[in-house]
């Protein structure tokens, strides 16, 4: 797996709102483009993770 997915419009804005929420400021269009893009990174890899774990579980 070495290409992330696209998610629903609704997991983006989990994580932006999140975001807002935290720093307490909107985001601008670059830091949105950035968290959603590290988003699909992190599920990526969390994906590949726990392929291994049930391979490694055989």
């Amino acid at each position: 797996m070495n290409n992330p997915f696209n998610y629903s419009e609704i997991s983006y804005n989990e994580v932006i709102f999140y975001l807002e929420s935290k720093w307490g400021r909107r985001l601008n269009d670059h830091e949105r483009h950035v968290l959603i893009e590290g988003y699909k990174f992190g599920r990526m890899i969390e994906a590949e993770n726990e392929i291994k774990i049930l391979f490694a579980q055989q």
